[in-house]
Formats: C-alpha cells, sequence, structure tokens
C-alpha cells in the first residue's frame, strides 16, 4: 500500500492537538475486538445480605394459661435462589404460619430454632408479608405472671399488650419506648410498646387481688424519729414508713404532743394537712393525692420552745400513726454543743448502740439512740448548759512616740467544752479605740466580731479608772480564737517634742480580763517600745515581772511588728490576773552629731577640684544648723551643691573660731535629723606643670564644729597624664585602701587616707608625656599544621586576644587557600576581608575592647613541613605566647627542627622500642584554654589532626623567613634500612678485627650517640629505637657466631709433645763467645725466660 507523508509543515501535522492515524476499516475491527476481549468484565454486585426482616408488628393477647401472638412480619428478599430466614421461637409453639394466601414453608427441628425457607425468582428485590401466630403457657408466682419468648429480631418490633383485667401493672423488658393505650374497655389493660431487635421479650404483671373489697386497710408503720436538743428549742423529724398489705389508703392520721408545734408535714404525694385537737393531743389528717395501695412515706416536723434555763427538764414527743396495725422503730437525740444531756426516765425504749442505727442514721454522730416495739413511750432529758473553760494568753505592746501613745493587744483565747459569743476587757480610760478585730496567730483562727461597746467599767466612771470593752461576735468562738484591739492617745507634751532637761511622767493600766468573764486563767506580756530619741525610766511596777525580750513572745507572738522602724523594745514585763500598773518617766535626749568627711582631690591641667562630702548622722533630736569653719582661701569660691541647703556667715565670728577661717552655718528647709549628706564643691587654679616637675599643692581643710564626733577621709584622683601623691610626712593621717575602705567608692582614686583629729597634708601633682601603645594583643595563641603525604599542610589558627582596632590586620603564607568558612570570631562566622597580597584584615565591628575575643582560622598551603610559616600580624601586636603543633605522617621521621621555637614535647616509648613526641601540654588542653568562656567548648574540636604531635612554642613570633620553623625530615623506611644497614655493615667490617679493635669501635659509637643526644637531640631520639637494637643483635650474633668458628678452628689442630729442642737441629748449633758479665740486681729482675714463650731461644 502506499503511504504519503507530508514534506512541508511535517513538526505541525503531527504534533497539533487532535491530530489522527488513518488505517483500514477491517484493521479497525480486528484492532477493537482484540481492545474489547482483553478488558475485564465489571462483576454483578451482591447485595450484603440474601433477605432480612425489615419490620414486625406483634399484637399479644393474655387468656387463661397462655399468652397468644399474632405477629405480622415484613421481610425483603434481595437475592434471587432459596433463602433460610431464622424465626427463632424455639420456646414457643407455632399454631398458624401464612406466606400472603398460602402456607408457609416452616423447618423445624426439636430443641432447635425455627427457619422459613422462601425461593425467589428474579432479580428484582420483593417484600413479603408473614403472618405468624404462636402461643407460651404462663409461669406463675405468688402475686406475679410472667412469660418470655425468643422473638424474631427486627430493628423495627412494636408489641400491643392486652390484658384482661383493669388497672394492671405491666413490666416489659427490654423496654425502650412504652405507654399505656386509653382502655378500650373497662375490663382490660393495654400496653403500647418498642423492644428494637432484642433477643428476648419478657412480660411480667401483677394480678390484681380482690379479696379485700369492702374491708378497711391494714397497714403497718416502720417510724424513724430525729430529736435536736437546742438552748430554748426542741426540734424533731419523724419519717414514718407506712406498709400497706389489704385495700387502700386514701388519708393519713398521725397523733402528736399536744405542746408540740407542727412544723412541717410532707411527701410527693401528700395534698394536705390539718392539725386538730383530740383528747388531749393534737391529730394531724393528711390527704394524699392517690390512695396508697402497698406503701406510703411521710415526714412531720415537730418544735417547742422553752425558758432558756441553766438546767431543763425536756420530754421528747412521741409521734403515733393511727389506725396501724403496729409501729415499731428507733429514736435518736443528740444536744447541742454547749448542752449537757442526761436520760432521767425512759419507758418502752431500748438502748442500742449507734453502730445498730439504720443507714440512713448512722451517718450522723448521736448522743442517745433507742429502739421501740410499740408506741406510746416515754422519755425525759434533763439538759444543763455546759459551762465554758476559758484560758487567756495576751501580748500587749505600747510604742510611745512624741506626739502619740498606742496599745496593741493581742489575745488568744482556748475556749473548750462550750463556745462564747461575747469577749470582755477592762481597758485604761482616756484612750480612743482604732480598732478591733481577729487576726489569725500561730495556730489561732481569727475570731468573727460583729460590733463591740465601750461603757464604765464599774458604778462610777473615775477619770483615772478603766472602761469596760465588750466585743460581740457574729459566730460561736471555740478553740483556740485571736483578737486583736488597738487602742490610741495623742500626746501634747513640750518634754518629748524636744530635749528640755524635763521628764514626762506615764500611769499606765494593763488591760485585763473582768472577773465577771469567769476566766478559768489569765497571763499576759507587755513590752514597751520607744524610739532612740527617747529615755524611758521606770518608777512603779506594780503587780509586774521584768522578764527578758525573748521571753515576752513566748506564749503569743504580735500580730504586726511595729509600723515605726526607729522603734526598739525597751522595757518587757509578766503579769497575772492582779490588777496591774506601770508607771515611767519619758525624757527626750539631746542631739547625738556624727559628721564624716570624705575630701575628693582632682588635679587637672591648670586647676585642683575639690568636692568635699559632710555624711551626717543627727540622732535623738533634730538640729537646725550645722557650723562649718573653712579657710578664707576656700570660702570665695566654695558653694554648696546640695539641694535645699543654705549657707550662712556667722556674725559676729565665734570665740573659738581659729585665725584665717570663715564660721558657716549650713541650715535646710527642715531640721537636720537622721541621716543625710551635704556636698560642697570649689577649685584652685595652679601653675601650668612641666613634664616630670612636681608641683606641691596644699589641701584645704574643712573644720565641723559643735558636733561630738567628726572624722573623714581624703582621696587623691589623678588624670591621664597627671600622677598625684603626697608631698612629704602627711600629719595625723592614715594611709588606707582606696579600693575597698572608702566611704563611698572611687573605683579612679589613686591614694587615700583616714583622719579623726586635725591634719595636714600637701600633694605633689606631676605631669607625664603618653606613650602610645599597642592597639592589639594577643594573649594567647595556637597555631596546628597537619602535614599530608599528598604534599599539602592543612592549618588551624587559634587567638584569644583584645583590640581596640575595628580590623586587624593579618598576614598568611602564600598561596594559602581557605575552606569554605574560613574565619570565626567567638564561634560565629565572619567574613575574611582582602587586603594588599597575602594581607588579610579581620573585622571587629562592635567588640569591645576590653572583652577578649576568639578568632578561628583555616587554610591550606602547598608544601611538604620543611618550612612552616605561621600567621603573623603586621602591626605588630603585642603577643603573650604562641604555640606551633605540627602533626606528621607516621612514615616521615623529624631529624632536626630550626627556628625561633622552643620545643615543648617530651619522648615517650612505644611499640617495638620507638620514641614517639608527646606534647606538654597537648593541643586539647590548650585549645580549652584559649576559648574560655568566649566560645562553645566543641569549637575548633572538628579540625582533622593525625600523626605524631611535635609542639613548639615561642615567646614573640617574628615575621618569616625569620620566624619560620624549619623541619628535616626524611622517609621512616629508608632511615631505619639506612641505620640498620650502617650498624650491619660496620659489624662485618669489625668482624675479622682483634677484640681491642672491636671495643673501640663500639665505645666510639656510643659516644657518637651520646653526642648527637647533646647537640642533636631528636636525631639521637629517631636512632634509638628497635631497629637500631635489631642491628645490634645481629652483629652481636655475628661476631658470636665467629668467635665460635675460630676456637673450633684451633681445637682441630692438635700440638706435638713439647721437646727441650722446640723443634731445633742443635747438630748446627755453634756456641757462642760468652757476653761479658751483667751486673747482679739486672739479672735478679729479668724474668726467667724459660717460662715464656718459645723457651729461651725466643725471649
Amino acid at each position: 500500500q502506499d503511504i504519503y507523508i507530508p514534506y512541508e509543515k511535517l513538526r505541525e501535522v503531527f504534533e497539533k492537538h487532535g491530530r489522527g492515524v488513518f488505517l483500514p476499516y477491517e484493521k479497525f475491527q480486528e484492532l477493537w475486538q482484540a481492545a474489547r476481549e482483553k478488558t475485564p468484565r465489571a462483576m454483578d454486585e451482591k447485595p450484603p445480605v440474601d433477605a432480612l426482616i425489615a419490620e414486625i408488628e406483634n399484637h399479644a393477647t393474655v387468656e387463661k394459661d397462655v399468652v397468644r401472638v399474632d405477629a405480622k412480619l415484613k421481610i425483603e428478599v434481595l437475592a434471587e435462589g432459596w433463602h433460610r430466614i431464622p424465626l427463632r421461637l424455639s420456646d414457643a409453639a407455632i399454631t398458624r404460619a401464612t406466606l400472603g394466601d398460602k402456607p408457609a414453608r416452616i423447618v423445624g427441628q426439636p430443641g432447635q430454632d425455627y427457619t422459613l425457607l422462601i425461593e425467589k425468582k428474579g432479580k428484582e428485590p420483593e417484600t413479603l408479608e408473614l403472618n405468624l401466630q404462636y402461643a407460651k403457657s404462663i409461669a406463675r408466682s405468688p402475686g406475679q405472671n410472667e412469660v418470655s419468648f425468643q422473638t424474631p429480631q427486627a430493628p423495627v418490633s412494636r408489641w400491643k399488650i392486652v390484658i384482661p383485667q383493669s388497672g394492671v401493672k405491666v413490666d416489659l423488658h427490654p423496654l425502650i419506648a412504652a405507654t399505656e393505650a386509653p382502655e378500650e374497655k373497662n375490663d382490660q389493660t393495654v400496653i403500647l410498646a418498642f423492644v428494637g431487635a432484642a433477643s428476648t421479650v419478657r412480660i411480667n404483671w401483677t394480678p390484681k387481688a380482690e379479696g379485700a373489697a369492702g374491708m378497711e386497710a391494714m397497714a403497718s408503720v416502720q417510724a424513724e424519729q430525729q430529736v435536736w436538743i437546742d438552748e430554748g428549742v426542741v426540734r424533731s423529724r419523724t419519717a414514718l414508713s407506712y406498709s400497706i398489705s389489704r385495700a387502700e389508703l386514701k388519708q393519713l392520721e398521725i397523733d402528736v404532743p399536744a405542746d408540740q408545734k407542727v412544723a412541717n408535714v410532707f411527701d410527693a404525694n401528700v395534698r394536705q394537712w390539718t392539725v386538730a385537737a383530740v383528747e388531749g393531743r393534737q391529730r394531724i389528717t393528711v390527704q394524699l393525692f392517690e390512695p396508697a395501695k402497698e406503701s406510703q412515706q411521710v415526714v412531720v416536723e415537730l418544735e417547742k420552745f422553752f425558758t432558756d434555763n441553766d438546767r431543763n427538764t425536756i420530754d421528747a414527743p412521741v409521734v403515733q400513726a393511727v389506725g396501724a396495725g403496729r409501729q415499731q422503730g428507733a429514736l435518736v437525740v443528740r444536744a447541742a454543743e454547749g448542752l449537757r444531756a442526761e436520760a432521767v426516765k425512759s419507758s418502752g425504749l431500748l438502748q442500742i448502740d449507734a453502730g445498730e442505727l439504720p443507714s440512713a442514721l448512722a451517718r450522723a454522730k448521736w448522743d442517745f439512740a433507742y429502739r421501740y416495739a410499740a408506741v406510746p413511750f416515754a422519755l425525759t432529758l434533763e439538759v444543763e448548759k455546759m459551762r465554758p473553760k476559758t484560758a487567756v494568753d495576751s501580748l500587749l505592746q505600747v510604742h510611745l512616740q512624741p506626739d502619740r501613745l498606742t496599745l496593741d493587744l493581742t489575745a488568744v483565747y482556748t475556749i473548750e467544752k462550750a463556745g462564747i459569743f461575747r469577749l470582755e476587757w477592762d481597758i485604761p480610760a482616756g484612750y480612743e479605740v482604732r480598732h478591733v478585730r481577729g487576726e489569725p496567730i500561730e495556730g489561732a483562727a481569727a475570731v468573727q466580731v460583729e460590733n463591740h461597746t465601750l461603757a464604765p467599767a464599774g458604778p462610777e466612771e473615775k477619770a483615772d479608772g478603766l472602761k469596760r470593752l465588750t466585743v460581740n461576735l457574729s459566730r460561736k468562738a471555740i478553740g483556740k480564737v485571736a483578737l486583736d484591739v488597738r487602742l490610741q492617745k495623742e500626746l501634747h507634751l513640750p518634754e518629748l517634742l524636744s530635749p528640755t532637761g524635763k521628764s514626762a511622767q506615764f500611769t499606765l493600766p494593763i488591760p485585763q480580763v473582768p472577773e465577771e468573764a469567769e476566766a478559768d486563767r489569765s497571763q499576759g506580756r507587755t513590752i514597751v517600745y520607744a524610739p532612740e530619741s527617747l529615755r524611758l525610766i521606770p518608777e512603779k511596777t506594780e503587780g509586774l515581772r521584768s522578764i527578758s525580750f525573748r521571753e515576752a513572745f513566748e506564749t503569743v507572738r504580735p500580730a504586726r511588728q511595729p509600723a515605726e522602724a526607729d522603734q526598739r523594745p525597751v522595757l518587757a514585763f509578766a503579769y497575772s490576773r492582779e490588777p496591774a500598773e506601770l508607771t515611767f518617766a519619758a525624757e527626750r535626749r539631746k542631739p547625738h552629731v556624727t559628721v564624716r568627711q570624705l575630701l575628693v582631690a582632682r588635679v587637672e591641667e591648670g586647676v585642683a577640684k575639690y568636692e568635699d562630702t559632710l555624711f551626717y548622722d543627727v540622732r535623738y533630736s533634730g538640729v537646725k544648723s550645722l557650723r562649718l569653719d573653712v579657710s578664707e582661701a576656700a570660702a570665695a569660691g566654695l558653694r554648696v551643691a546640695s539641694p535645699g541647703v543654705r549657707e550662712e556667715t556667722i556674725a559676729p565670728p565665734p570665740d573659738d573660731l581659729e585665725e584665717g577661717r570663715v564660721a558657716w552655718r549650713l541650715s535646710g528647709d527642715a531640721e537636720f535629723f537622721g541621716r543625710g549628706q551635704i556636698k560642697l564643691t570649689w577649685e584652685t587654679k595652679i601653675d601650668k606643670l612641666e613634664v616630670g616637675k612636681p608641683v606641691e599643692l596644699d589641701v584645704p581643710r574643712l573644720i565641723p564644729r559643735e558636733v561630738d564626733r567628726a572624722w573623714g577621709q581624703i582621696a587623691l584622683i589623678k588624670s591621664e597624664t597627671i600622677d598625684v601623691g603626697a608631698a612629704g610626712e602627711p600629719k595625723n593621717l592614715r594611709p588606707i585602701d582606696p579600693r575597698s575602705d572608702l566611704i563611698e567608692p572611687l573605683p579612679s582614686a589613686a591614694r587615700a587616707f583616714e583622719f579623726q583629729d586635725d591634719w595636714e597634708l600637701k600633694i605633689a601633682a606631676t605631669r607625664y608625656e603618653l606613650e602610645e601603645i599597642k592597639q592589639t594583643s594577643v594573649e594567647l595563641g595556637l597555631v596546628r599544621m597537619v602535614v599530608t603525604q599528598a604534599g599539602t599542610v592543612s592549618v588551624q589558627a587559634l587567638y584569644r586576644m583584645r583590640s581596640a582596632r575595628q580590623r586587624v590586620a593579618i598576614a598568611l603564607p602564600a598561596k594559602a587557600t581557605f575552606d569554605a568558612q574560613p574565619l570565626r570570631i567567638n564561634g560565629r562566622a565572619a567574613n575574611l576581608e582582602k587586603g594588599s597580597e597575602n594581607e588579610y584584615f579581620i573585622p571587629l565591628v562592635g567588640a569591645d575592647a576590653e572583652r577578649p575575643f576568639l578568632v578561628e582560622l583555616r587554610y591550606t598551603i602547598p608544601g611538604d613541613g620543611r618550612r612552616l610559616d605561621a600567621p603573623f600580624f603586621p602591626l605588630e601586636p603585642a603577643v603573650a605566647k604562641e604555640y606551633l603543633c605540627v602533626y606528621l605522617p607516621e612514615t616521615r621521621r623529624l631529624l632536626a627542627a630550626g627556628g625561633p621555637w622552643a620545643k615543648e614535647f617530651r619522648w615517650q616509648c612505644g611499640e617495638w622500642l620507638r620514641w614517639h613526641p608527646h606534647p606538654r601540654p597537648n593541643a586539647a588542653m590548650l585549645a580549652n584554654q584559649i576559648r574560655g568562656d568566649l566560645a562553645p567548648a566543641s569549637m575548633g574540636d572538628d579540625f582533622a589532626a593525625d600523626g605524631d604531635t611535635y609542639l613548639f612554642s615561642t615567646l614573640r613570633p617574628a615575621p618569616p623567613p625569620e620566624g619560620s620553623l624549619r623541619l628535616k625530615t626524611i622517609d621512616g623506611r629508608l632511615f631505619s634500612g639506612l641505620i640498620f644497614a650502617t650498624v650491619v655493615l660496620l659489624g662485618v667490617l669489625l668482624l675479622p678485627a682483634p677484640v681491642p679493635c672491636r671495643a673501640f669501635v663500639v665505645g666510639a659509637a656510643i659516644i657518637g650517640v651520646i653526642l648527637a643526644g647533646v647537640f642533636l637531640p631528636i636525631l639521637a631520639m629517631q636512632i634509638l629505637d628497635g631497629v637500631l637494637l635489631a642491628a645490634i643483635v645481629v652483629v652481636a650474633v655475628m661476631w658470636t657466631v665467629g668467635a665460635i668458628a675460630n676456637c673450633a678452628g684451633r681445637c682441630r689442630t692438635k700440638p706435638e709433645p713439647a721437646r727441650r729442642d722446640h723443634g731445633v737441629d742443635l747438630s748446627q748449633y755453634r756456641p757462642e763467645p760468652p757476653l761479658a758479665e751483667e751486673p747482679a740486681a739486672e739479672n735478679a729482675d729479668a724474668p726467667k725466660q724459660q717460662d715464656a714463650e718459645g723457651g729461651k731461644d725466643n725471649a
């Protein structure tokens, strides 16, 4: 077939929206059929259940001995085919079953549930109606009929129950909703109910008895009578429970005593009640809403008021149900708090324990409990008022002020047996009662005060007599309670307002509990407070005993502390119930004035500035003014800097005024009293100060007069370029520490003195030129350099430093490359600024020049570690100490280190007797010391380091190349091979040498190693390792083997027996002429030649 492809606009034709593919129809049909065969068919969706009972309507009729139920069931059949529908009813007999107009197919086996069998044709759902009739016999018991069915279950189940008897009470279980239908007939009861999908339906009903028709009701009564006795009233509450066994009660009749008042009769079924007198009693007639058939409750409340005497006789009321066949019950009695009851007569009662009472009565506490079996009964009680037992502990605080006298009375009552509603106190006359209230004090509750009254304590009130304070309480006080009373009197006595030298007399009757209050115990403490300005002198203490201040607060703590800060305890006494009176005299003390001076002298260019602060302390009484004598030279420029204080020249001058001085009077808006300060300032011009030439100045003296004590201090403050000090020997001045001994702290004080009497001081002021100091200081630095086998050196630099600059310049080695974040300041990332070649700047914007900061730098430089250049600060900051920690690979051996660096490591022996460097201190300790509290403890720990660690230090690092650290290293394996080969080769060369020669070479080698340890210690420690020891062992083995071989060779050549000719041919021997005779001494000393090796011929 032919296929045409467009050659123009090819992309537009094949990629536009709605493009299609053209193919023959037969090919399309073939593809369509294949697609349909592969497409899965949708499964027919089945219903969740094949059939169900949707609704049941039941009509139950009670017949003689059976209950017959007619039920209509609506069944929904959803699936096609045969279905089994459970009908249950295994405990009932089915009498009829029809499905429509045809008999239903019901399958049943003995002891099993019934099942309906249905066949459905077609797929559409179908609704069927099953009419079912079944019955079951009634289970009868005395007074109760019951029947239960295992009914078919459906979500909607309606029941109609018909009982052929009117007024029958029917119970249906389970019960969701039920109502009693209007009676269609007068002789039947109809109940309509819904029970839901219940598995079992149970019907209970009580048949109505007819045997008591026309007869009177028969009832028995159970009574619970409660009697409460209070002051002046008796109240009772009687609960009567009627149990009706025959007929009905339409009304109740109850007899009560004639002297009782019927307060209430109540119950939910009580419609109304009336009281009428019948034969000396009262009869209560109670009308009910509905006649009582089985039971009835009624509560009767009575009360009786009587004269409130100390002793009263009370009869418990008898409440009797009229017409009851039997009445029995319980009687309980409780007397109110403060009353004591005693049973003096009882009949028809049996006293029982409180645990035997009914549960409704056992929950309360009762004084008497009885049980009676019949009425009437009698109970007579004798009630007596209990007298309260009272103990009173009091604390009287007397606060004397120059203008008033205040009495604070705190009384703690301990009340037992009975409560009280009134508190009484005899208080001194002439005082105003400021408040009377309860106060909680350490375990004592506050009394509830309603009001208080003040009346004369006796028949006639005297000017200096007592008054009776009566406190009425809103609630009864019992237990431990507290009362607080404040009395106050205004004083207008000139003897207390100013120091006149005369005293004022005070007579103070102590407040007491009156005898009429009948307190069993009463005792108290009194304490007198007065300010320091008043002197108190006790003159008469009638009925009082002196005690310590601590003892005064042992029984009662005060409700509050004195409001005045200047109050202090002066006198303390104890008293009991006897009348007590305190007489004392009070006198105003004369003022006591103490003045402290702080004279500050500050010398500046061309002027001396003085500041004198007078710290005055005026006690006891105020003063109108203070006298101050000043020199005439200082008086012209002297001014008072304290606001509200005026100066005035005293005229005429006082007689004790020194020559050359002026007497001033300093006064304020009010009298000077207590503590305060007055500040005075003045200046004195001085000549120009020459550099290095001291100028002496006289310090002026200000003298407080007419005071009890005057002392002071002098502080000398120097400026930035002027130094001050004492010239000559100060007179009557004691040097003190200006940092801790001054009256007021002065951080800039250079010298300080203290004086008690007249003094003289000359100061010498010297001017100096300022010398510029370095603005940056490095307290401690640590540079860690890791030499790698790849020919690079990783560097981390940590500096703890201070600087007053905006940025600090730092020079790094050439070709330095940086990490992602090369600079951190106090653990926070910062930008490193680029300057000229190899120069960078550390920004310090916002840094405090007085606080140190932490700088961390990281970078990488190429190199093999022969020359190591640490970062350098071009502006030459003050560097305290800098450490350089070098990490060399374990494959390299350090032979020597050069440069201005001191070694800070020791050698430790490791495996294979190899010595390793051990820094002291290590890098981690130095990093922690540098970090301190400036950065997190983990800052800088992520710097990777490995290899042998060598630590060096220097005090003032010089710039490279002078300050560079130069290292000489060699490959470790090559170095070990050289050492081993050298020693072994030397041993081989010395193998044929004699022992002395070997010993000489070994000694020379040992001396060479010792000299290397002195002059080249690093090289010596690298030589002395396991390789050297192994080589020595090899040489020793070789020498030992050689010696053994030589010895074995000599032993194999066995020597011949010795002859006198020693193997010499004597035939050729010619005697020689005799020699000249030698001295005997020489012959004596000559050794015997025949003993020498080789005989005489070889001598």
